[in-house]
């Protein structure tokens, strides 16, 4: 194996690999990405962790086909402190990888092709799987307006993840931790699923990756376990959760007694103030609502009370209710509208917080005592 490569787009190739490859399994072999010298002039370069698989091409000019698998951490370091233009790798004996740059020479130890994993395939039964383009910035928008929530306690598999749901007009993604749940839906010319799917947390970190690489559309295709994405020289297969995820809609309240609205900006720098005083652990801030202010209290034994009000439109009976300032931070961060309409029942029940006059977003946060 031998070929030139252009250095900046392979340390490219080799940053969005290394993200995916497992440097801490007991496989060796997942740390490594695999280099494949193809005769139509590129280098693919692939990585997994048996969960994410990714495959990469590049342009380059090939002397020799084959293959060989190295550290991928070591080689992401010395190509990223290569000067740009062009660098030689070459395959030698024992499987041993040589970097040549200019007066500069590195030999890396690597693994025989054959000891790398295979990577699933878009296939059912025997047959391609039909790929739909999707806008790039509409799967993003989903995915970052969602991925916050998502569960991090492993011990809760059905909540580790992001329900996708689409019909071939609009696509919903919907995450909850137990604590909050955050529900966006957007027009997306997806692939129609007869039943939601739920990728993985890691999974829609790995998928924003490549979006935010990418500009106009990707491609997406479901298989029976995995969802695959394709962005120009990319490919992305994620294995999807086998879980059962909650029936979200019995979270949502749909009935409420009091309504208030507010400016975003407003009262998100307010909970950013509130944050600091607030309790470390639990960072519990209490919401009291009158008829034209909302009283924004933070008050930690240890450090002090933080008070603030915020001017807003209510017109219901008084209502003092405590909630993660954190949570409710999460939630505005990803509101893109002037004002936001919050909504409660009662000081023990869910606070449903929605855009005013936007998309069809909105996040419900559970309530702490105070």
């Amino acid at each position: 194996m031998e070929f030139e490569i252009d250095q900046a787009r392979f340390l490219s190739a080799l940053s969005l690999a290394q993200t995916v490859a497992d440097k801490r399994s007991t496989m060796p072999v997942l740390a490594n990405v695999l280099l494949r010298a193809m005769g139509d002039g590129r280098v693919v370069c692939s990585a997994t962790d048996m969960m994410i698989s990714l495959t990469e091409s590049v342009a380059a000019n090939v002397t020799a086909g084959g293959s060989l698998s190295v550290g991928v951490r070591h080689l992401h370091g010395v190509v990223r402190t290569l000067p740009s233009g062009p660098i030689r790798i070459k395959g030698l004996d024992n499987q041993w990888a040589q970097i040549l740059s200019g007066r500069s020479e590195f030999k890396l130890m690597g693994m025989p092709q054959g000891d790398f994993p295979e990577l699933p395939e878009p296939m059912r039964n025997k047959k391609p799987l039909p790929f739909t383009h999707v806008a790039a910035h509409a799967l993003a928008d989903l995915i970052q307006k969602t991925q916050f929530s998502v569960s991090t306690d492993d011990a809760r598999v059905n909540l580790a993840g992001v329900l996708f749901e689409c019909d071939g007009e609009l696509g919903t993604m919907v995450s909850t931790d137990g604590h909050r749940l955050t529900k966006f839906t957007t027009p997306l010319a997806g692939p129609k699923l007869d039943k939601g799917i739920v990728i993985p947390r890691k999974g829609m970190v790995e998928i924003k990756r490549v979006l935010d690489r990418s500009g106009g559309e990707v491609a997406l295709a479901v298989g029976e376990q995995h969802l695959f994405v394709r962005a120009e020289d990319v490919q992305l297969s994620v294995k999807l959760n086998s879980v059962t995820f909650p029936p979200y809609r019995a979270v949502i309240p749909t009935s409420h007694t009091r309504y208030a609205v507010l400016g975003r900006e407003e009262f998100l720098s307010a909970l950013r103030r509130a944050e600091v005083m607030a309790p470390e652990k639990t960072a519990t801030v209490r919401l009291q609502l009158s008829d034209d202010k909302l009283e924004l209290t933070a008050d930690n034994p240890d450090l002090g009370v933080a008070h603030q009000e915020i001017p807003l439109d209510y017109g219901a009976e008084p209502l003092t209710a405590g909630f993660n300032a954190r949570y409710l931070i999460e939630v505005l961060d990803v509101i893109d509208t002037q004002d936001v309409r919050l909504e409660f029942q009662g000081e023990l029940d869910p606070c449903v917080i929605k855009p005013v006059d936007g998309p069809e977003f909105l996040g419900v946060v559970m309530p702490m005592r105070i």
